[in-house]
């Protein structure tokens, strides 16, 4: 019988990438948390062809990439990152299908390459309020959101860190 190594599903905080220093290719940022439900959905690929896509409903966002997960579990072929409002909604999840119509139609969403070093901020509230994608060099491409709360979850006001890194040898989700 033949035992498949377990993969681990989250990182130490010391893992999260640091995206601060690539460079910016951010619009205009929403000022406060209502200013949210403006954001529009944004769609984006990287140099390899991981496409990805930040999408909102009425309270929630989420952003989801799907291609080639390097170093994902077997089966893996999408990942996904969620918030309720700027709080977290838990870690992100690998997942074994994408996202029906990720990309959405691109008359309405539009569509921008996440080149090598960069990253997009959608909101940057405090330095617990956040949520960014960024391509490090060396990285396919890693989101992370900083959020001063999970949703629901007995944090006691602890900020939290929750995202995913797309990367070999091995991809990651925290």
């Amino acid at each position: 019988m033949t035992m498949l190594a377990q993969v681990p599903n989250a990182v130490a905080a010391n893992e999260v990438p640091d995206l601060g220093p690539l460079f910016d290719d951010s619009g205009p940022l929403p000022g406060t948390v209502g200013d949210l439900i403006a954001i529009p959905d944004l769609a984006f690929t990287t140099a390899s062809g991981v496409a990805c896509r930040k999408s909102r409903g009425k309270l929630t966002h989420s952003v989801a990439c799907v291609g080639n997960v390097v170093g994902g579990p077997p089966g893996t072929r999408s990942v996904s990152l969620g918030t309720v409002a700027a709080d977290g909604n838990g870690p992100a999840q690998f997942l074994p299908m994408a996202p029906d119509g990720l990309l959405g139609d691109p008359a309405k969403v539009p569509l921008i390459m996440l080149a090598p070093g960069h990253k997009i901020v959608f909101w940057d509230f405090s330095p617990t309020e956040s949520l960014v994608c960024g391509a490090p060099l060396g990285t396919e491409v890693a989101c992370v959101l900083k959020a001063a709360r999970d949703n629901g979850a007995k944090s006691n006001g602890a900020a939290v860190t929750h995202g995913f890194v797309i990367a070999a040898p091995q991809s990651e989700v925290f």
